[in-house]
C-alpha cells in the first residue's frame, strides 16, 4: 500500500469515527432536550397541585373551624 493510500484509509477512518461522534452528540443532545422539557412540564404540574393543595388546606381549615362553631351551637342549645 502507498502511503497516499495509507493516508487516505487513515483519513476516511478518522472522518467516520468524527461522523460517529458527532451523530451520537446529537442524539445526546435531543434526549437531554426532551429530559429538559419534561422536567418543565413535571414542575409546571407540581406548581399546580401545590397551589390546589394550599387552597384545599385553607379550605379544610374553614370548613373544620364552621363545623367546630355548628357543634357548639347544637351543645349550647342541648344545655338549655
Amino acid at each position: 500500500m502507498s502511503k497516499l493510500n495509507e493516508a487516505n484509509y487513515r483519513l476516511d477512518a478518522a472522518m467516520t469515527s468524527l461522523e460517529k461522534a458527532v451523530e451520537a452528540r446529537r442524539e445526546v443532545s435531543a434526549q437531554a432536550g426532551e429530559a429538559n422539557a419534561q422536567n418543565d412540564q413535571l414542575q409546571a404540574e407540581l406548581d399546580t397541585l401545590r397551589a390546589d393543595f394550599a387552597t384545599l388546606r385553607d379550605t379544610s381549615g374553614t370548613v373544620s373551624s364552621r363545623l367546630n362553631d355548628a357543634i357548639g351551637r347544637l351543645r349550647n342549645m342541648l344545655d338549655e
